[in-house]
């Protein structure tokens, strides 16, 4: 019994091992098909008309290619302005940013004024007041005597 499950255990394998490489292999792509025209016969003239197909659901906004083209060709043109427009945007710019410079540069002068001042100031107070004349220490009178009285709960 233990055989003949074995066997049919390795079958299974064996079975899954052959399907599992053949669906690996690497499948061999049709060989080209080349059509050959004999410059012999005679030509067949096309009876459609020429020009572009008729197409009945129409995206409203797809572009046809021809448009598409010359929109890439107009794209040049709008580059070449944007270099001069960039250029245009970057000394607008480092002209903001020189107003802006000269404008802190001006309010941290007038803050450092005004510190300057109020230093000036404290150092005059405090000159004042160390100039002002210091009460002196006066003799020490000893303490008036102070009665004793025993307290008396009441």
């Amino acid at each position: 019994m233990r055989e003949t499950v074995a066997r049919c255990v390795v079958a299974m394998g064996v079975g899954l091992a052959l399907i599992v490489a053949q669906g690996c292999k690497k499948q061999a792509a049709p060989a080209a098909v080349q059509t050959v025209v004999s410059s012999r016969g005679p030509q067949v003239l096309p009876d459609f008309p020429v020009g572009p197909l008729p197409v009945e659901d129409v995206d409203p906004g797809a572009k046809p290619r021809v448009e598409r083209a010359a929109g890439r060709r107009q794209q040049v043109q709008p580059v070449q302005s944007a270099d001069a427009q960039a250029a245009a945007v970057a000394e607008a710019q480092r002209r903001q940013d020189a107003r802006l410079l000269q404008q802190q540069e001006a309010a941290s002068q007038r803050q450092q004024q005004e510190l300057d001042q109020e230093i000036e100031q404290d150092l005059k107070m405090q000159q004042e007041m160390e100039a002002e004349p210091r009460i002196q220490d006066i003799p020490e009178l000893p303490p008036p005597p102070a009665p004793l009285e025993p307290m008396q709960p009441q």
